[in-house]
């Protein structure tokens, strides 16, 4: 339930970020130029819409970007987790156990936890063709305490749990934001492998293991009986060699203890 907290708290984050100096921070998994944010480390891409101010902020951990805008005051932010059986499992079980997709069954599960909060939750809607089109189909929701009203954007991908939140202090705020905030989930997506890799990394030695990460071999070659396995996705002619496959993935969907 920790983890599920964490993520159905968006009041608690914006408020401690709103509170902070806005500065652009380094990151080597993530880069902002010309209004595209692209993170590897998660395989994520998205536009920041024009005239917010954008700025990386990985010291809180899975918080990927923040965007911001004084006329109306209100704040966007993009985070994103490991989608882990730790996670499924923190979900309520009437949520798990719904004939819908894992999206909506992780809507379902932060909704839940909001209502007992006692914030005003609106229904569930679905997000934007461009994201479907993507791979990456989300949903979202509204809500608030009377003091912040916020709209929240989800998807769920293989891997990854990806949250886009808007956050504004009165409802005329946060309608005035609908529109640039539909903008930016619309531009989300996915990068391939060969993307996602690091920076100077040949895309040809680049291969994808069982989880979805983009894995970068090593560049000596086998020689015969060494016993090194080469992976799938490798040709034997590339030179390409692994000391062993990666561990299996876990699929994060699955029993949960009692």
């Amino acid at each position: 339930m920790q983890r599920l907290a964490r993520a159905a708290l968006p009041l608690a984050l914006l408020i401690a970020i709103a509170a902070i100096a806005t500065f652009l921070v380094e990151d080597s998994r993530a880069e902002l130029e010309n209004q595209v944010f692209t993170s590897r480390a998660d395989r994520l891409r998205m536009v920041v819409p024009r005239g917010w101010r954008a700025t990386d902020h990985p010291t809180y951990p899975g918080l990927l970007l923040w965007m911001m805008r004084t006329q109306p005051p209100g704040q966007i932010v993009l985070s994103s987790e490991a989608f882990t059986r730790e996670l499924y499992c923190s979900w309520p079980t009437a949520c798990r156990a719904a004939a819908d997709t894992t999206t909506n069954k992780y809507a379902c599960a932060l909704r839940a936890k909001l209502q007992t909060q006692r914030l005003r939750v609106g229904p569930t809607q679905a997000g934007p063709k461009e994201n479907e089109a993507a791979g990456i189909p989300s949903v979202w929701f509204e809500y608030d305490d009377g003091k912040r009203f916020l709209r929240q954007a989800i998807a769920v991908t293989n891997d990854r749990a990806i949250s886009l939140v808007l956050s504004a202090p009165s409802l005329d705020a946060r309608s005035a934001h609908v529109r640039p905030f539909d903008q930016a989930l619309r531009t989300l997506r996915l990068l391939s492998a060969a993307e996602a890799a690091p920076a100077g990394t040949d895309a040809s030695i680049v291969v994808v293991d069982d989880a979805g990460d983009a894995v970068v071999a090593a560049f000596d070659a086998p020689t015969p009986g060494d016993g090194a396995a080469v992976l799938d996705g490798a040709t034997p002619t590339s030179g390409v060699a692994f000391e062993s496959a990666p561990a299996p993935k876990i699929d994060p969907v699955g029993p949960c203890p009692k």
